[in-house]
Formats: structure tokens, C-alpha cells, sequence
């Protein structure tokens, strides 16, 4: 099993992806269409592969688990694509993959990959609360797939993937709980299950976490009952090296090498390969005899120095001749041993000159001889500054888990208790009893003693009562099931039918009849369902005809028109009257005429009385946006009826129409006076005198040039009139674009000698040729320079300028200058026809502010773009993108 995982919790999870899993089967197998089958079979594996992991519980994750839920979550993502369980009534919903606890990285990758690709099926098929949160269910499984490769060595990391899990499995029941809302038997079935579920999976929770609680307080009792029995053994241990030190004495003379080497040594005392014998003198230390190894120069001095050696020593009565005591042994192999002291024989001040010492080396080898896994109960001993393993019949790996669950329980940190403590066994972790080991004086604490459990054993004593739990509760989760669908049908079968006939009714099928014949309420509906479908029928025929032909007169209006009862309140209203108002229908309809309408005289008094006639009455409909539309108002009593209707006509394109009509004329004559008014002038001065020749050719030339003014404004009116008409051809050629701008910069310093001076170009090098026609895009430059140069004063610079556009493909010729600028809200108007910018009567610049609104005109019919850039008070700039060559 993997780490710090209950069983309980384990066993809840999966009883909960189980019915996940196959409710999504359910849920796709009634659509009964080809992907909702491709779905259901890839929710039947799931399920099938989450009820084998629950019975697996306790065994190594499996990476063919986990690529068979791969497998499978890709065949339902691949159902869903298609429309799975539908794209219009029955929202999709999916239920992702879930991994083992455990697996390798492949299959762990491979897992959450196949999620999120049912993911982006889900999403893209479906955007509803269905999708919603079975997508946020699928994500928490792909998070835990992405964690299951660590989840054999991180507990954190197990546990994590067990709730993610648990998480992604309540939200899919929440998606399918959400689908159920679309079907009377689903709701019932849902709502039967939806207290069984809940109760199965408390049941395998709970029942699950006492069977696991009463187990492991039993294995706790064991090992600690049994540590407590082996410090008593060590203390037997005691007593028998008092009573072998007491005998070294007579089998190991002074001066005799009777006790020294292996062989003698086992043949003395029957020892074994764990004790050790020193003879201790006043003075310092001799080794006697060791059936291993000679005990190193440290260890012998240390023993020299126990208290329990000094104190036979030093002691003059014989009471004080043999003492057992436990202690510490330093050096390359520390550790604990067993030691018993005994007085050699006394001198005349009756304190012995040397004491014998024979001890038992509590490690490794004394381990494996007394205690080789008896029962299923392990042996170590913990000892030394920092604490390490001294004694054990554990693997290495063992080793160090015991040493780090001892560590990480915190008995470190505080007293130990006289009767020791037990440590419950958590995922791999085994149960642990441990009991301080006690020097002589028994409060000094030289070691912890441990007997350990394998957890195999509790862990498969949990596994199988869950197991058990877990068929159980999935068998009556199935008998539930199929109780609630028959009953569930028995009772909602009824109501279907006159659903269905309903839903007929409702999409126009008045013929239609239910035909249930119980006798409980659902009969008696049934049969007033059919006789309400009957008069129904005759009367719709007749509306049906009528409506048509209204609805068809009233939509197709351009006048607004409204209707309302006999209290003023619009039953009735048109697209073109909600246009005029700036309403919505839900505002107008079942609203007072007088509220609804705010329509007023130019005096400002309203016009919408229901006690007065108002026949093609002007006036001003005001907006509650603000904006104002002129119209002509009717309001008339409707015949034969209590009401009115008011009828609303948008005089908005007539007044445009009058005013652009009216400002035209005022242009046109004021752009033709204003050069006439010289010609005449100057003409009456050459034939009624005599002029000097200087001053004929002066009058002459402003006649000449004035004249040029009128025929251009003209050839103006000329050129709109065509393009308007259709009638212009444009003829393009290959024109080097130096040759065209230099041509325009000609004719305009000629035309405008005073502002010769400021007329510049600024030509790209190496650019190609242009496909225009030159005639009339040097008509659309003459009215950009024309443009510049009336907006501009003298001295201020007009270039021409010509480069690539940005994208290469084209030639950008503008007309740039250093005048005023445009504000952004000004230069929408810059090309509408009759039109300036100031068109005040005072305004400074002349013109018909057509300009603008040619070339905008003439660059669309020829395809080449027309762009502004300016800001106020650092000029602008007008760019044509020409076609190359």
C-alpha cells in the first residue's frame, strides 16, 4: 500500500469513482447513438478498472491500470467529440481518468495526457454547468495523475492523490447530478441513489476506520507487552553475566592463559559470539578472554570506569561482591551490552585488587541468534549521541524508516514514560513498542529498546474487511439501482407521454392526444389535456390567419406605430416606432403611452395627450439616451375599439436633405461670386479706359487666374457629378512615381507662386514604378495640396512625400504639412460631402467641402486605400497606398 494512505479513505474514494463511472455509462447509453456507445463502453472500463482497484487494495500500483484508463479515457473523449451525449438538449459530461495511487512516469504521462484531451472533447462540444464541473473534476484528476509516480515514496504526495481523487469524483457526481435535471426518471433515480451512495460510502468510511482502529490498538498492546518482556530479558541477561563473572575467578587463574583466545574462551563458559570477559585490576585493565574479537583499547578503559566496577573496588564488604548493570560501548562498534561484576578474591584491607567483568554485546549477531522474526515481531535496539540503530534483525531500508518513524513521533523530544510508549503503524510504517533501557541506577536511560510488527499483516487484515465493505456496498448500490429505474419507469411513464404530447402541442400539433387512461391524477390530467388540445385547435386556425397578415402590415411599416387599451397602456408596437424611441419591446409593451412616448412640440410641450387628435403634427421625439429625432406625429382614436394609436413618421433624412441642399446652394454661390466679382471688375476697367500695357497684362493675368478658380471649382462639381454617376473609367499604366509628384509640385507652384517657396518633395530611393492612372490620382493630389495649402500659412511647409508602405507592398504618397492639425473627433467628418470641419458662416477657409469626400471616393472605386494621421497643433498627413507596377 502506499504511504499514509488509510484504508477507509482509500476504500470511500473508490466506492465513489465507481458509481462516477457508472453513472457516466448510464447517462451515455441512453442517448443511443453511436458516440454515446463509444462513451458508455469507455465508462464501463473505467468502472470495471475501479472496482479491480478496490479490490487490490494494499497492493503495488499497477502501471496497467493505469494505460488502461488511459485507453479508455481517450475512446470517451473521442465519443465525446462526436456529440457523445449530445450537442442541443442533454448537456456532455465525461468522467476522467484515475490513475493508481501509484505508477511509473510513463504511464503516469501518458494518464494525464489522455485527461486532457477528454478535457478539451468536453469543452469543446459543451459550455454549460454540466461541463463546468465535470471539466474542474477532470482537471483535479489530472493533477493527481501528474502526482502518481511519487506516490510510493511520499506519503504527502499519496494522501494528495487520494483527495484530488475523491474531489474529481464528487465533482463529476455533481455534473451528473446536473444532468439528471433534464429527466423526470433521472431526478428520481438520482434522488433515490443520492442517499444510498452517501450512506455506502459512509459506511466503508467508518465501519472501515474502526475495523483499522481496533486492529492497530491491538497490535499496539502486542509488540508493547512484547518489548516490555524483552527488557526483562535483558535483565536475566544480567544475572546470568554476575554469575559467569563471579565464576572467572577459579577458571581463569592470575597469570594463567587459560581463558584467552576463541577456543578456550567457548570451551570455558559455553559462551557465545557476543560476550566478552576483562579483568579489571585497581590499576588499569587486562583482557581476559573474547569469543569474537579483543575488545579495543577505548572499550576496555571505558569499562574500567563503570560505576559498578568502581564500585566493587572500592567496596570492603562482601555484600557488595556481584552488581549487573547495562552500559554503552564506545569505539568502532558501539553499542550496549549486558555486563555482569564480580569481586576477585580480597586482600588485607578486604577490598578485592581486580574485579571480573563478562558482558554480552547487544548488536547485530545477538539479534539475529535470539529474536530471527519470532511471531512476525522484529528486534532493535536504538542507542548512542545522535541515535542510530546498534542492534536489529531489519533490512537496511528498515533500519532507517524505524529510526526516522521514531524520530518524527516527537518521543524524543520529551520524558520517556517508565512503561514505555507504542507507535501505531501508518502506511509502510510498522507498529513500534518502545521501552527505555536502564542503567544500574535506573533512572539513567542508556537505549530504546523496539519491537516492531511488519504492517503486511495488519495491512492485510484491514484489506480483506474492506474488501468485504466494499462488494458489499457495491452490490446494494446495484440493487438500489435497478429497484429505483423499475420503479422509476412504473412512475414517470405516464408523465412522459403527456410531456411529449405537451411539447407537440407546443411546437404547433394540435391533433395530438395522450391517451392515458389511469384512474389516479395523472388519468384525470391526461384526459383534460385532450379536450383543451381539441377546442384549441379550432380556435388557433382562426387567430393563426389573422396574426399573420397584422404582424406582416406592422414589421414592414416604416412609420412607427403604437396601439394601446382603453387605460393608455401600448399593447401594441412596431420595430420602426422601438427604433424611433430608443426602447426595447419588454420597455414599451404594458407601459403608458404618455410615459413611454416623450414627444414634444418645438416649444417644448408634450404632444401625446389621449384626449386630444393630432393630425401630421411636427414635433421631436426625445430619447432617453438624450439624442433628439424629428418627426410628424398622428394620434387618432382606433374604430371600433376603446384606445388610441399614435403614429410616429422619422422626418430626420428630410431635414438632412434640406440643410446639405441648402449649405450646398450657399457654397456653390459663394465659390463662384467671390472669383466673378474680379473678372467683372477688372474686364469694365480694360474696356471703358486706356491703360498703360504694365497694368493690361496685370488685370489680364488676375482675370485669367480667377477664371482658373471658377472652371476649377467646376471641374469639381463635374468630377463628383461622374464619380456619383458611374461614369468614371480609370485607364492605369506604369508611372515612375517621381514623375507624378514632380509633375503635381509643378502645376501647384504655378498655380500658387506665393507659396512656391514651401511646396517640397521627398521621394524614396530605388522605389518602382505605380500602376495608376495618372490623370486621376493627380486629381486626388491636387485636392490634398489644396487642402494643405488653404489650411495652412505661408512660410509653413507642404512636402510630398513617397516611400514603401509598411508592409512592402504598396507606395505611400502623402501630402504632409505643418499646419493646425485635426482633432480625432473632427476627422470622422472629413470626408462626408458638403461638409467642413468649421462650417460656420464665419468660417476663415472658402470651399464646397467636397474635396476630401472626391478623393475619399475616388480612392475606393480605383482600390487603393485612403489614410488620415493627425494631431492637433503638429499638422497632418493624407496617404495614398498605390499599387506597384
Amino acid at each position: 500500500m502506499e504511504p499514509g494512505v488509510p484504508f477507509a479513505l482509500l476504500g470511500a474514494v473508490q466506492v465513489l469513482l465507481v458509481v462516477a463511472t457508472a453513472g457516466l455509462a448510464a447517462a451515455a447509453g441512453l442517448r443511443r447513438t453511436t458516440p454515446g456507445v463509444v462513451v458508455a463502453v469507455g465508462a464501463l472500463v473505467l468502472a470495471g478498472v475501479e472496482i479491480r482497484t478496490a479490490l487490490r487494495l494494499g497492493f503495488p500500483a499497477s502501471d496497467d491500470l493505469a494505460l488502461l484508463r488511459a485507453a479508455a479515457t481517450l475512446m470517451i473523449g473521442a465519443g465525446l467529440w462526436t456529440g457523445g451525449l449530445g450537442r442541443r438538449r442533454t448537456p456532455s459530461s465525461v468522467f476522467g481518468i484515475v490513475v493508481p495511487l501509484g505508477a511509473t512516469g510513463g504511464p503516469s504521462a501518458f494518464a494525464a495526457a489522455s485527461s486532457v484531451v477528454a478535457a478539451v472533447a468536453l469543452l469543446a462540444t459543451r459550455r454549460d454547468a454540466v461541463a463546468s464541473w465535470v471539466a474542474g473534476g477532470f482537471g483535479l484528476w489530472a493533477v493527481a495523475a501528474g502526482l502518481a509516480s511519487r506516490a510510493e515514496e511520499s506519503a504527502a504526495a499519496a494522501q494528495a492523490v487520494i483527495g484530488l481523487r475523491g474531489a474529481g469524483g464528487l465533482a463529476v457526481l455533481i455534473g451528473l447530478t446536473l444532468l439528471a435535471q433534464f429527466s423526470l426518471l433521472s431526478k428520481v433515480v438520482s434522488a433515490i441513489l443520492a442517499g444510498v451512495v452517501a450512506m455506502a460510502i459512509a459506511a466503508v468510511g467508518v465501519v472501515g476506520n474502526v475495523v483499522v482502529d481496533s486492529y492497530d490498538r491491538q497490535t499496539r498492546d502486542t509488540v508493547a507487552n512484547a518489548a516490555q518482556a524483552r527488557v526483562g530479558a535483558l535483565v536475566d541477561l544480567g544475572e546470568q553475566a554476575k554469575g559467569r563473572a563471579s565464576l572467572a575467578p577459579r577458571v581463569c587463574p592470575t597469570g594463567s592463559g587459560s581463558c584467552r583466545g576463541r577456543d578456550n574462551f567457548l570451551r570455558l563458559f559455553g559462551g557465545r559470539s557476543t560476550e566478552f570477559l576483562v579483568r579489571v585490576r585497581s590499576n588499569g585493565t587486562t583482557e581476559v578472554g573474547d569469543a569474537d574479537e579483543p575488545l579495543s583499547a577505548s572499550t576496555r578503559i571505558g569499562l574500567s570506569r563503570l560505576v559498578a566496577v568502581q564500585e566493587v573496588l572500592r567496596s570492603t564488604s562482601a555484600d557488595v561482591n556481584q552488581v549487573a548493570d547495562v552500559v554503552r560501548l564506545t569505539g568502532a562498534r558501539p553499542g550496549l551490552a549486558v555486563v555482569g561484576v564480580a569481586a576477585g578474591p580480597r586482600g588485607a584491607n578486604r577490598r578485592p585488587a581486580e574485579v571480573w567483568v563478562f558482558g554480552t554485546r547487544i548488536d547485530d549477531r545477538y539479534a539475529g541468534l535470539d529474536l530471527d522474526r519470532i511471531g512476525g515481531l522484529r528486534f532493535s535496539v536504538l542507542s548512542g549521541d545522535p541515535l542510530q540503530v546498534t542492534a536489529s534483525n531489519l533490512t537496511g531500508n528498515e533500519r532507517v524508516r524505524l529510526l526516522q518513524q521514531v524520530q518524527e513521533s516527537g518521543v524524543l523530544d520529551r520524558p520517556m514514560p517508565r512503561d514505555g510508549v507504542a507507535l501505531g503503524s501508518q502506511g509502510t510504517n510498522p507498529t513500534v513498542g518502545l521501552e527505555p533501557v536502564r542503567s544500574a541506577d535506573n533512572e539513567t536511560v542508556v537505549g530504546l529498546l523496539a519491537m516492531t510488527r511488519d504492517p503486511s499483516d495488519a495491512l492485510r487484515t484491514e484489506r480483506d474487511a474492506l474488501r468485504l465493505l466494499i462488494i458489499t456496498a457495491l452490490v446494494a448500490l446495484l440493487g438500489v439501482a435497478l429497484v429505483a429505474v423499475l420503479l422509476g419507469r412504473r412512475t414517470v411513464l405516464p408523465v412522459r407521454r403527456l410531456t411529449a404530447a405537451a411539447e407537440r402541442v407546443a411546437a404547433g400539433d394540435l391533433d395530438t392526444r395522450v391517451g392515458v387512461s389511469t384512474r389516479d391524477e395523472v388519468g384525470t390530467l391526461s384526459r383534460t389535456f385532450d379536450a383543451m388540445t381539441s377546442s384549441l385547435g379550432q380556435a388557433t386556425e382562426e387567430l393563426r390567419d389573422y396574426a399573420s397578415r397584422l404582424g406582416t402590415v406592422l414589421s414592414s411599416m416604416t412609420d412607427g406605430l403604437l396601439a394601446t387599451d382603453g387605460d393608455g397602456v401600448v399593447t401594441s408596437v412596431n420595430p420602426a416606432a422601438l427604433a424611433m424611441l430608443g426602447l426595447d419591446e419588454a420597455d414599451v409593451l404594458g407601459e403608458e403611452l404618455e410615459v413611454v412616448a416623450d414627444v414634444r412640440s418645438g416649444s417644448g410641450e408634450s404632444l401625446v395627450h389621449l384626449d386630444a387628435a393630432l393630425v401630421e403634427e411636427p414635433g421631436l421625439v426625445h430619447r432617453p439616451d438624450g439624442s433628439e429625432v424629428p418627426v410628424r406625429v398622428a394620434l387618432l382614436p382606433l374604430e371600433g375599439a376603446e384606445g388610441v394609436v399614435l403614429i410616429l413618421r422619422d422626418t430626420t433624412r428630410e431635414r438632412e436633405v434640406e440643410r446639405m441642399k441648402t449649405e450646398f446652394l450657399s457654397n456653390v454661390s459663394h465659390e463662384l461670386r467671390t472669383p466673378l466679382t474680379p473678372i467683372r471688375g477688372y474686364a469694365e476697367i480694360l474696356v471703358s479706359k486706356q491703360l498703360e500695357p504694365e497694368r493690361v497684362v496685370a488685370f489680364a493675368t488676375t482675370i485669367r487666374d480667377e477664371s482658373l478658380k471658377m472652371n476649377r471649382v467646376v471641374d469639381l462639381l463635374v468630377d463628383v457629378a461622374s464619380i456619383e454617376a458611374g461614369r468614371v473609367h480609370v485607364m492605369p499604366r506604369d508611372v515612375p512615381v517621381r514623375d507624378l509628384l514632380d509633375a503635381r509640385l509643378a502645376a501647384w507652384q504655378t498655380r500658387a507662386p506665393v507659396r512656391a517657396r514651401d511646396l517640397r518633395r521627398r521621394v524614396a530611393a530605388k522605389l518602382p514604378p505605380v500602376h495608376v492612372d495618372p490623370v486621376w490620382v493627380g486629381k486626388a493630389l491636387d485636392e490634398l495640396l489644396d487642402n494643405a495649402v488653404k489650411y495652412t500659412p505661408p512660410g509653413t511647409p507642404i512636402t510630398l512625400v513617397a516611400g514603401l508602405s509598411p508592409d512592402g507592398s504598396r507606395v505611400r504618397v502623402a501630402v504632409r504639412d505643418a499646419g493646425p492639425g485635426i482633432s480625432a473627433e473632427d476627422q470622422d467628418r472629413l470626408f462626408t460631402s458638403f461638409e467642413q470641419v468649421d462650417g460656420s458662416a464665419t468660417r476663415k477657409v472658402g470651399g464646397l467641402g467636397l474635396g476630401l469626400s472626391f478623393v475619399r471616393r475616388l480612392s475606393e472605386d480605383a482600390g487603393f486605400p485612403l489614410t488620415v494621421s493627425s494631431t492637433p497643433g503638429k499638422g497632418s498627413e493624407f496617404a495614398l497606398d498605390l499599387p506597384v507596377a
